[in-house]
């Protein structure tokens, strides 16, 4: 059986994500998705303090500060695939990447009849958009653990292909 507790996280869970794609089409959908990811999950998880008994805890980050930092970032800078992307840069490119993924599960939503399936977007390699999006959120993640960053070449070669449901 499982405890109350946790069919409670799990409804709360639920919510957040609903929350989150009902958001996909507003300005702040990026802070949105930055929050419950860097911030408001790495929080929880430090509240699991048997984890952090022999390891250093992971470092929430703040949405505005980074990206107050990466303001004047062109996001272009992704076209460079060699380069270890800053943490203001990795920044520029999550959200721009979001945004160009948010708008193609939107077109795909219009035609949609109300009893289909959810549109897909199939996370591969060879696409710009999921690419840049894995990059950037890999590299933030590495940087709340402590991890060493890696550049999207590096990403890509260990990359294989994904599916996320919107």
């Amino acid at each position: 059986m499982i405890p109350a507790r946790e069919i409670a996280n799990l409804r709360r869970e639920a919510g957040e994500l609903k929350n989150i794609r009902e958001k996909m089409d507003s300005p702040d959908f990026a802070a949105t998705v930055f929050n419950k990811v860097f911030r408001d999950d790495i929080k929880r998880l430090r509240t699991m303090s048997e984890m952090w008994k022999s390891r250093k805890p992971p470092e929430p980050l703040d949405q505005q500060m980074v990206s107050d930092g990466a303001k004047g970032i062109d996001a272009k800078v992704s076209k460079n695939d060699q380069k270890i992307w800053s943490l203001a840069e990795n920044y520029a490119i999550f959200e721009d990447s979001l945004r160009r993924l948010a708008e193609r599960v939107l077109d795909m939503r219009k035609g949609r009849v109300e009893d289909e399936i959810a549109p897909i977007i199939t996370f591969d390699k060879d696409d710009e958009d999921t690419l840049d999006f894995v990059a950037a959120s890999a590299n933030l993640r590495s940087l709340i653990f402590g991890i060493n960053l890696k550049s999207k070449f590096d990403i890509k070669r260990g990359f294989s292909s994904y599916t996320m449901h919107c």
